[in-house]
Parts: C-alpha cells; sequence; structure tokens
C-alpha cells in the first residue's frame, strides 16, 4: 500500500521542534499499527497444530538487524502506550539489543511484528513472518514524488509503502487489506495517531 506521508513528515517536525523531541517516523509507525490492531483484533491471531488462538494484547515484535543477524524485542501492549512512552521504549529495546542487554523475556509474547527497512532506502520488500505471529508489516523508505492535481498544479509530496505479510491459514486477503488500509488512514491523517 502507498501512502502519503507529507502529512505526518510535517507534523512529526513540528512536534520534535516544538517540544524539543525526537519521536522517529517508526515511532509513528508502531503507535498507528497498534491502534490499527486494537481496532482489527481479528489479524491477532495464531495456529497452534489445528487451533486457532485469539491474541488478547497488542504486542508489538520490533525487528532490529545486528550484525549477528535479525533479532525481535516485544513491545507490550503497544496500544495502551502514549507515543512518548512507546518512542522510550522502542529506544530501550534498540539500544539493549545493540548492546546485547536484552534478556529472554524481551522476545517473548510478540502478536504482531513490524519490520522498517525505510533507513536502508528499500523501496518495497516482502517480509518474513515471525512465528507464531499471523502476520508482520513490512515498512519501506519514504520518497519524494511530484503529484498533479485535479487543477493541473504540480506539488512534491512524500510517499512510503507498507507491505504486509499474512499468513493464509488464519487471515484472507480482502481482511488483510482493510487492516492495511486502516493504517494509511491513520498516518494519512497524523493527529488521528495520537487520538
Amino acid at each position: 500500500v502507498r501512502i502519503d506521508v507529507t502529512e505526518l513528515m510535517a507534523f512529526r517536525k513540528k512536534i520534535n521542534n516544538d517540544l524539543g523531541v525526537k519521536y522517529s517516523l517508526n515511532d509513528y509507525v508502531l503507535k498507528a499499527t497498534a491502534k490499527a490492531l486494537k481496532n482489527n483484533k481479528h489479524i491477532l491471531v495464531s495456529l497452534d497444530g489445528d487451533q486457532i488462538i485469539k491474541r488478547a494484547h497488542v504486542n508489538l515484535g520490533m525487528a532490529v538487524a545486528l550484525d549477528t543477524g535479525l533479532i525481535v524485542p516485544v513491545i507490550r501492549d503497544a496500544d495502551k502506550l502514549s507515543l512518548d512512552a512507546l518512542s522510550a521504549r522502542a529506544k530501550d529495546l534498540a539500544a539493549r539489543a545493540k548492546d546485547g542487554g536484552l534478556t529472554p523475556d524481551d522476545y517473548k509474547g510478540s502478536t504482531f511484528t513490524v519490520s522498517n527497512l525505510g533507513m536502508f532506502g528499500v523501496e518495497t520488500f516482502n517480509p518474513i513472518i515471525n512465528q507464531p505471529d499471523a502476520g508482520i508489516l513490512g515498512v519501506c523508505a519514504v520518497q519524494d514524488e511530484l503529484v498533479m492535481d485535479d487543477a493541473g498544479a504540480i506539488t512534491k509530496r512524500q510517499f512510503m509503502r507498507i507491505s504486509f505479510t499474512f499468513d493464509h491459514r488464519l487471515i484472507d486477503g480482502a481482511t488483510a487489506a482493510k487492516f492495511e488500509l486502516a493504517i494509511r488512514d491513520l498516518m494519512e491523517h497524523p493527529m488521528q495517531i495520537l487520538l
């Protein structure tokens, strides 16, 4: 799904400047994903043998790339965290992952994963599901594009793409598409991410 993040990028810059904080774009992606999951609980499922398990919590796995490989620490109850608390938790987990300071509990209980390769300039990719989650969101780089409006005026906009890999035994295509559109709608209206 292609997302116009022009307003989100401006919103982020204003919040960071006005409040003197350093929220990353990924912080907003995580917050939007957590909110979309809260409103689409049918995505929070897993398969155990032939049993479908409905998950009660929005525990976001956050893919972190290390020289030794990929690890996925978990932000528990991400839907209940403010942007500030979610950002702090993500930064703490990423820093401890890079320093080798994560505990086994930091890896447990994921119900959905986000993998962001945007900082590497990746334009599109298909992430691999982090079992036992039923899905993973791939987040790509922000790119400038020229857009013509209905009146013929050309403006520069910023777009990013997301991809959703999901277990088709648990989630069908239309359900997956609606979930991606829910994330897109939040990210194209950044104030809704926080409300």
